[in-house]
C-alpha cells in the first residue's frame, strides 16, 4: 500500500497526513481520538479529512502566492481556544500524543488551516450585504432561527480518569454524591474537584448548547435550577453538576436579528462561492490519487 493518498500540483499528501487530519478533526469536532470513533464516524471523518486536505492544499498554495501566511500570534490564539475544551494544557498534549500527533506537526497543521482561512476570508470579503427585502424575508420565513439562544450557568465537581484509576475514581465520585447538597457543593468542589474551576467552587460560568461535550450538555440542560445531577461520565472523568441559573430562548426583533441574518446570508453565499472556487482550482490543478 502506498504511503501517499494524493499529490496536488506536485505536493504530496501522505497517508500520515490523512491519519493526522482524521485525528485532528476527531479531537476538535467530536473531542475523541480516532480509536474512540465508531465505524460510521471514522468513515465520515476519513472522507471529510481527504476532501479538506485537498481543498486546504489548493487554497494554501493560493495563499502562498498572495503572501497570506499565519503568524505565531494567530496560531497561539487558535491553539488556546482548542486547549480550552480540555481540563488543562497537559491533558490536551497527552491527547495529541495518544493520537500519534506531535506538537510540531499540530502547530504546522494549525498554520496551514489558519492561512487557508485567511485566504478564504479574502476571497469572500467583497461579497455584498443582502438587501432590506432579503433580510425581511429570511426573518419572516425562519422565526425558529431568530432567537437569542438560551444559556445556563452551572458548577461541577470533576474526578479525572487516568489509566487504571476508573474504579477508584467512580468510588470517589459516588462518595461525594452521597455527601453533596445545594449548600456544600461549592466547598466540596474546592476540596475535591480536579477541574481548574475548583478554585471558583466549580463554577463554569454561562454557556450555551454546543459549548460542552454531549454527555455533559444533555445532563445540565435537563436539570432544574438548584438541583444536582446523577454521576455523569465523559472522556474527562466523572462529574456531579449543579444548575445555578438558566435563561430560555427569546425571540429577537428584526433590528436585533439583522446582524445575524446578514452574517447567515453572507456565510451561505460565501460557502457557495468557495465551493465553486475550489472546484475551479481542482480543475486547473494536477491531482493524482492513490489507494487510501
Amino acid at each position: 500500500m502506498s504511503n501517499l493518498v494524493a499529490r496536488v500540483n506536485g505536493v504530496e499528501i501522505k497517508r500520515s497526513d490523512l491519519e493526522n487530519a482524521i485525528q485532528g478533526y476527531a479531537i476538535e469536532q467530536l473531542r475523541k481520538t480516532a480509536d474512540q470513533l465508531s465505524d460510521q464516524e471514522l468513515s465520515e471523518l476519513r472522507q471529510l479529512a481527504l476532501e479538506k486536505l485537498l481543498a486546504r492544499e489548493l487554497i494554501y498554495q493560493e495563499a502562498l502566492l498572495y503572501g497570506l501566511v499565519a503568524g505565531e500570534e494567530l496560531i497561539d490564539e487558535e491553539k488556546s481556544k482548542i486547549i480550552a475544551n480540555f481540563p488543562n494544557e497537559d491533558e490536551f498534549y497527552a491527547t495529541l500524543k495518544k493520537a500519534g500527533i506531535d506538537a510540531i506537526s499540530y502547530h504546522r497543521m494549525l498554520r496551514q488551516d489558519i492561512s487557508v482561512n485567511m485566504m478564504s476570508e479574502k476571497k469572500i470579503a467583497d461579497l455584498p450585504d443582502p438587501g432590506v427585502d432579503e433580510i425581511q424575508a429570511l426573518y419572516d420565513e425562519h422565526p425558529e432561527k431568530m432567537l437569542r439562544r438560551g444559556r445556563v450557568r452551572a458548577s461541577h465537581i470533576l474526578i479525572k480518569l487516568t489509566e487504571g484509576n476508573e474504579e477508584k475514581a467512580l468510588l470517589k465520585i459516588r462518595d461525594l454524591q452521597g455527601r453533596v447538597d445545594g449548600q456544600n457543593f461549592a466547598e466540596l468542589a474546592r476540596q475535591h474537584s480536579d477541574c481548574p474551576s475548583s478554585t471558583a467552587g466549580g463554577d463554569l460560568g454561562w454557556f450555551r448548547r454546543g459549548d460542552m461535550v454531549k454527555q455533559f450538555e444533555e445532563a445540565v440542560f435537563a436539570l432544574d435550577i438548584g438541583t444536582i445531577s446523577d454521576v455523569v461520565a465523559t472522556q474527562f472523568g466523572f462529574h456531579l453538576i449543579k444548575l445555578i441559573d438558566r435563561e430560555e430562548d427569546t425571540p429577537m426583533s428584526l433590528e436585533e436579528a439583522t446582524p445575524q441574518i446578514i452574517k447567515l446570508i453572507k456565510n451561505e453565499n460565501g460557502a457557495i462561492m468557495l465551493k465553486d472556487w475550489v472546484d475551479e482550482l481542482k480543475g486547473r490543478a494536477n491531482i493524482e490519487f492513490f489507494d487510501h
